[in-house]
Order: structure tokens, then sequence, then C-alpha cells
């Protein structure tokens, strides 16, 4: 049954509860992330994700429909005041509704892929950002999955923020050091790694089967080990002076030529 309160103190047990789960060490103890944003929070909900505690500034959140569905699926309704808000915020565009969720099993075993599903693997990416536009790509792209080793995890606030609540329409799934590569071979997908070294475009890439595109992390892309497994080294052509791309634009082009591939194939 769902509790509500009025907070107005910053030193409230809950209160100082949430805040902390600003940084990583307590998200994994915890098993909760921190969820900011109308959209986000929203997103959070259709999707049937745990909500153990919503805060609601009253003077700021608008009372739009799927409001009352997000204080509904709360256990615990905050109302607080604008300090303590300030006190949570990690956005300047606040819009007075943040949410502590509870972290979901991400093992990949309960990932249903289907026949000729379209992964995406990211290993060791570590800026928060990337990893948000990453879910962004899966999401426009109809990625099947995003399978993520190493690199920042995907509770930082930021990564939420940056996935515009993508994070929540995507399945995702967490790999341990060294597991995705074999994950995914085990699973019979063609793995197409992302490489600035690679002998093949993507048009020139059959990804129209069970395939599994995997890019890596910003400073040094994916390692000699990583690239071994890989049934196909996939370089994306420059015009330019650049060099190379950024993790997430290099994905975000591989899933759009894999989409376009499988929809031109219907």
């Amino acid at each position: 049954m769902r509790r509500s309160l009025q907070v107005t103190s910053t030193d409230n047990a809950s209160v100082k509860a949430a805040a902390r789960l600003r940084e990583r060490r307590a998200r994994t103890k915890e098993r909760r992330f921190l969820v900011e944003g109308t959209r986000e929070v929203f997103r959070a909900v259709e999707a049937g994700w745990t909500i153990d505690t919503l805060f609601v500034e009253e003077s700021l959140a608008t009372m739009h429909p799927l409001r009352r569905r997000a204080e509904d699926a709360a256990d615990v309704v905050a109302f607080v005041s604008a300090d303590v808000y300030a006190k949570l915020a990690m956005r300047e565009d606040r819009e007075g509704l943040l949410a502590v969720v509870q972290i979901p099993d991400t093992s990949p075993e309960r990932l249903t892929l289907g026949d000729a599903p379209l992964v995406l693997g990211a290993i060791g990416i570590e800026k928060p950002g990337n990893v948000g536009a990453l879910l962004r790509s899966c999401d426009a792209f109809g990625a099947s999955a995003f399978l993520t080793e190493g690199g920042t995890d995907l509770w930082n606030p930021n990564t939420v923020r940056a996935s515009v609540g993508c994070l929540f329409t995507v399945p995702v799934a967490t790999m341990d050091k060294g597991g995705l590569l074999p994950w995914l071979r085990a699973r019979g997908l063609l793995v197409a790694a992302a490489t600035l070294d690679g002998d093949v475009a993507p048009a020139d890439v059959d990804l129209r089967g069970p395939v599994a595109i995997v890019v890596g992390g910003e400073t040094a892309g994916l390692a000699a080990a990583q690239l071994a497994p890989a049934d196909v080294r996939v370089r994306i052509p420059m015009r330019g002076r650049a060099d190379s791309l950024n993790a997430s634009v290099s994905a975000g082009i591989l899933l759009y030529e894999a989409d376009r591939q499988r929809t031109r194939r219907r």
C-alpha cells in the first residue's frame, strides 16, 4: 500500500539515503539508483520498473496524467520542500520529479533475443553520456538488446539522463570481464566489431540475420584479444581529416545500416 509523507528537512534519513545514490559504490551496495525528470520517471513507470520512493516538489512538478501513475507505482511518495529537492536534484532544468528505482536483474540469461536479433555490445565505455547515447540508438533502430562489459555503470545519473529514458525501453544486460564476446558467439550471432583497421565497410556486411555489433572504449577501442573472436571487422569510411568517430556515433551508424538492410528485406 502506498505511503505518503511530507519532508521539509534535508536531514531526513530517506533524503540522505537517496543523495548517496549519486555514488557508484552506494548504487552497487543498495541495488538502487536515481531517475530524475518527468520523461525519464514516466518511462520507468511504463516499463514496470520498481519505484521505491518518488520525491515530488509540487511547485515544479506538472499535473500530467502520468504523474498520478508514477505516484501510484511508488511504494513511498515524498512531497518535499524546495530546499530538499535542491539537495537531491542533479539537473539545472528541474522538473520536480525524482525517483529511487530498484536495479533489476541484468544477467544475460534473462534476455529473449528471438530468431534474428540485432544486439549492441559495448566494452569499456567510460563516459556516461556515451552509454546513454548508445541506448538511444538501440531504441531508435530497434535493437533487441544492449549488453555492456566494464566501463561506467548503466545506473549513473548522467547515463539515465543522456538516454532520455531509453534505459527503460531497451532490454539490457551486464557482463563480467571477458564474458561478452564468448556469450555472443555461443548463441550463434555474427559478431561485427567496429575498428579503425577493419577491412570491410558496413554496407558490405550482411547484417540481416542474428547479429551483434560490438564497440570499444573511447580511447583505445577494442583490444586485440577482444577483436580476435569477431567474425568481421567493420571500418566506417571517413572522408575528412578525423581519424576516428565517437563510440556512440559509430554504433549509431552501424545500427542504422543493420536496420536499413532489414527493412529493405521486408
